[in-house]
């Protein structure tokens, strides 16, 4: 999913859940900081260096971005017998994502009973790219080789690259030819909307509230999916919800750090020359981090406690991977 999902419509139903305005911004851009920190940064703190959680990345495909970014906050190992069944060739891996697994939910149950908004942010990123990024993985496998279109032919078979920006896009209906006759036209709202109920119902549970009412949210939210015109669906969220337009890099600026200047500044999730940048960034060295000189008040900042929260989220979801021998 995009910022549309994580960011704006996270917002939207932690506002209509209950949750204060801050509290339900800080969800919202914790979420959405999940795909904006794709670049070294490091602050030189008084109790020592820090390295800023890098949660997204290009790096097509490393061992170290599929352990540190990929498989805990974007493609979160689901169930394999249900996976290969969705498939018309019964192809299998114990890496695919399936929506609403066993696995994203018990990282997102864990985060909710820590109370820290920062890592429920997080954790209902991850949690709702299990609907997204069904049917892929957080590898360079076969099981992602979809061929879509001659434009997409050549690139890697690498998460849902060849299927570029589609799964994440809310009004966009596409075709999975991976998938069994009758299911390969994907409406994405759809699957939006079975995300958003199922979160919905998380966060009102953890205000102690009921539910009843989670369709009728929710379809306030489908409306706005249905709209072709990104900019228009954008000034819905703001002026339905009266929420906060998303400002790119907000945290980082006000933790002190200079403008981004690095090769993925401004690069869109799955553009088709991200990995190639990437790639050139890291044979280059242009990725490595340089330290920006702080105080003690970086320790009280938005940017430092999603930093905490998203070393914690990575913690906990490679050890439950590890515990389920992956």
């Amino acid at each position: 999913m995009n910022i549309e999902f994580h960011y704006y419509a996270v917002y939207a139903l932690a506002l209509e859940a209950g949750f204060d305005e801050r509290t339900a911004f800080i969800l919202a851009a914790s979420s959405q900081e999940v795909d904006a920190s794709t670049t070294p940064l490091a602050f030189d703190a008084p109790r020592g260096r820090v390295d800023l959680a890098v949660t997204q990345n290009y790096l097509f495909w490393d061992e170290a971005v599929k352990r540190d970014v990929y498989l805990p906050f974007h493609f979160v190992p689901g169930d394999q017998a249900k996976a290969a069944f969705a498939r018309a060739d019964g192809l299998s891996s114990a890496y695919t994502v399936t929506p609403n697994s066993d696995n994203v939910k018990e990282l997102l149950v864990a985060a909710f009973k820590d109370k820290d908004p920062y890592l429920m942010g997080i954790a209902a990123h991850a949690f709702a790219d299990s609907w997204a990024h069904q049917n892929f993985c957080g590898l360079q496998d076969p099981t992602n080789d979809i061929v879509a279109s001659l434009a997409a032919s050549s690139l890697p078979p690498a998460g849902h690259l060849q299927a570029l920006s589609s799964p994440d896009e809310p009004d966009v209906v596409w075709h999975d030819r991976r998938l069994k006759a009758g299911s390969e036209r994907v409406v994405n709202r759809e699957r939006f909307a079975a995300a958003a109920i199922k979160l919905y119902r998380y966060l009102r549970v953890f205000l102690g509230k009921p539910f009843s009412d989670d369709e009728l949210v929710v379809a306030r939210l489908g409306a706005i999916w249905a709209k072709p015109s990104k900019d228009e669906r954008l000034a819905d969220y703001v002026i339905c919800w009266n929420i906060r337009p998303y400002e790119h890099g907000l945290w980082r600026r006000e933790a002190g750090s200079p403008p981004d200047a690095s090769p993925f500044a401004g690069v869109r999730h799955y553009d088709k020359l991200a990995w190639a940048k990437a790639q050139l960034s890291r044979a280059t060295g242009t990725g490595q981090a340089a330290a920006v000189r702080t105080d003690s008040s970086f320790y009280r900042s938005d940017l430092y406690r999603w930093h905490e929260a998203a070393l914690e989220h990575r913690k906990r979801a490679t050890a439950l991977l590890r515990k389920k021998g992956l």
